[in-house]
């Protein structure tokens, strides 16, 4: 509230410090970002706050939370776009959603509005793959990000395969990705189920290969390779 009031009267919370209020993101570093639409008035202290003086930040883009003049989770979103890169992106957007703050006519408002912002084509791409696209756990994201960043085929997320929900199914091939995060498989029963489960897969010719946290988000290159290998070995248009 101190790095807002110190930017004057039209000046509103912003940037990765709105979506920290708004719970989507973490808190990043001691700089407070604050926007307004004045390109005039002093200058707060920089070691403290980061002014964004920007043309237009229209009344449907402010709003206050917890007291605190904000922007909007739509162009709060936009704001922090350029910050982030695609799945982490997607990530957001379904934090919003399950938060009841994500609102779909807003945010086209928002990019229609700002065509030119650094973050709208990433935004845009991002709205179009997650109208298609449904994942559930960070650690999902991770997977599809690591296939974007390896030049892998996108899978189908979260699919119904022989009856069974699976995490990853490249259509076309007989594997399945399963990613093992605590969250999900952290009881004997949950271990249990999964193991029938793959069992069951395996008898109606589906292989399912299981990668952990850390081959996910630490050992990231091996896991590109192994899943390139399985991939070529399933039947996958990848190699075509």
């Amino acid at each position: 509230m101190a790095a807002v009031l110190a930017c004057g009267e039209r000046a509103v919370l912003s940037h990765g410090d709105a979506a920290t209020l708004w719970d989507l993101l973490p808190s990043r570093g001691s700089v407070i970002h604050v926007t307004t639409p004045s390109r005039s008035g002093r200058v707060p202290d920089r070691g403290r706050v980061r002014l964004h003086r920007v043309g237009t930040l229209t009344d449907d883009e402010r709003t206050v939370a917890a007291g605190i003049p904000v922007t909007t989770p739509a162009r709060t979103l936009l704001d922090v776009a350029p910050s982030l890169r695609p799945r982490a992106l997607e990530d957001v957007v379904e934090r919003m959603d399950r938060l009841q703050l994500f609102d779909l006519v807003a945010v086209r408002r928002c990019l229609e509005a700002h065509p030119r912002q650094s973050g709208a084509p990433k935004l845009r791409m991002v709205l179009e793959r997650l109208a298609g696209t449904d994942t559930r756990s960070p650690l999902e994201v991770a997977l599809l990000q690591l296939c974007d960043d390896y030049n892998l085929p996108t899978p189908l997320a979260n699919t119904t395969i022989a009856g069974f929900l699976v995490d990853f199914h490249w259509p076309g091939t007989d594997l399945i990705v399963e990613t093992d995060g605590f969250a999900f498989h952290r009881t004997r029963t949950a271990f249990d189920a999964d193991r029938e489960r793959d069992q069951a897969l395996a008898l109606a010719g589906y292989r399912v290969i299981r990668f952990t946290y850390d081959q996910v988000t630490r050992r990231r290159r091996d896991t590109a390779r192994r899943l390139q290998a399985l991939l070529q070995r399933s039947g996958s248009l990848y190699d075509e």
